[in-house]
């Protein structure tokens, strides 16, 4: 899908009365990017567990959480970045070690350099919070998010499997000295 260059974009904090349709994105991209790998059963399962209201809701609220969205002008919620206290398997990490835990990007919007900027941003947040090191973890056969979190300087440390329903993804857990 082409993406649309007319729109003017905004990117803030997200609020409380964002819940719904920061859910409905968070679900939309990622069964867009991941859907096709996993049966109906395992996909609806970690989308109720992973991707749920409440969820969302106790981030939001959370000053520990950095959660930022986009929307285009007719405010329409298209993007969104999550941020979080180090919840991965992370080997020996560092106290106070920090994790980007969601950029997703619509298809529609793919392209304009909104994960880049959130990507920025998370950054900025984790030195602002004197965090020493970030995690992130990336689906194994993703190469173009590896590829950019590589230029980026992000180095692989460690592999973990990844639970989807009862299906179990191979994930590559990098880190990032800040």
């Amino acid at each position: 899908m082409a993406s649309d260059t007319s729109q003017s974009l905004t990117v803030r904090d997200a609020v409380v009365d964002d819940v719904a349709a920061l859910t409905a994105l968070a679900r939309k991209t990622f069964t867009d990017k991941f859907g096709h790998l996993y049966n109906p059963g395992d996909l609806a399962a970690f989308l109720e567990e992973s991707h749920n209201p409440d969820l969302y809701r106790d981030w939001i609220a959370d000053p520990d959480v950095l959660v930022r969205v986009c929307e285009t002008d007719d405010g329409v919620m298209k993007a969104y970045l999550l941020c979080s206290p180090l919840s991965l398997p992370a080997p020996e990490p560092q106290p106070g070690a920090l994790e980007l835990k969601r950029v997703y990007v619509d298809n529609s919007l793919q392209g304009r350099g909104i994960g880049s900027g959130f990507i920025d941003e998370a950054l900025a947040w984790a030195r602002s919070r004197n965090a020493p090191e970030m995690y992130l973890s990336v689906y194994s056969d993703n190469l173009d998010a590896q590829r950019l979190y590589a230029r980026l300087g992000w180095e692989k440390v460690a592999e973990f499997l990844f639970p989807v329903g009862e299906h179990r993804d191979l994930e590559f857990l990098l880190r990032l000295k800040l």
